[in-house]
Order: structure tokens, then C-alpha cells, then sequence
């Protein structure tokens, strides 16, 4: 994988480069800091719980950053599975010009 060339550490001034991203809506790779699940979850109906979910675990993703606040990014899937991701869980975010990693 190629590194970006800028290289971007603290929230605050990733609050510019998330906003072009959420207005441009290109493809960005989402590294986590710990492997999850990352599917659609199954409900069952009967109960409103949620189904045991299966799948592997992962920790790098892509999608298109939809919307973000300064707890969270939520980030929608080619599947068109829509994900929010707590601060704490990013690890890194790039679109392979420019790159997030929070410190």
C-alpha cells in the first residue's frame, strides 16, 4: 500500500479534511484500532434483540465518510451498510492522497 503524502494527526485539523471528504464522497480506507464484525445485523422480529452475528473480524475497510461529529464517523459501506465508528476505534483514515491518523 502506497503512503500518503500528508499526513494528518489531530482532530482538529481533521475537521477540514473529513468535511471534504463528506462533500466529495470519494472511497477512503478506515483502519481500526481492534478487529470487528462489520455486516449487516440480522434482528429477530419477535424479540427486537439483535441475531448473533457472523462473519470474520476485520480491521481495514472501505466506504465514503457520510457524516461526522467529535465523537463519531459515520461511514457507508459499497454494500450500503451504514457504520458509526467512535473516535477511539480509528486507527487511520486515507484516500491515498492525504491521511488521518489520530494520536
Amino acid at each position: 500500500m502506497r503512503r500518503a503524502k500528508k499526513t494528518v494527526r489531530s482532530w482538529k485539523q481533521a475537521k477540514v479534511l473529513l468535511e471534504q471528504w463528506r462533500r466529495d464522497l470519494p472511497s477512503v480506507n478506515v483502519e481500526l484500532k481492534r478487529p470487528r464484525v462489520i455486516d449487516f445485523v440480522p434482528f429477530d422480529f419477535v424479540s427486537g434483540e439483535p441475531v448473533e452475528r457472523e462473519g470474520t473480524p476485520t480491521d481495514r475497510f472501505r466506504g465514503q465518510v457520510v457524516y461526522f461529529t467529535n465523537v463519531d464517523v459515520t461511514v457507508r459501506r459499497s454494500s450500503g451498510a451504514i457504520l458509526v465508528i467512535d473516535n477511539y476505534e480509528i486507527a487511520a483514515m486515507s484516500d491515498g492522497k492525504k491521511r488521518f491518523e489520530p494520536v
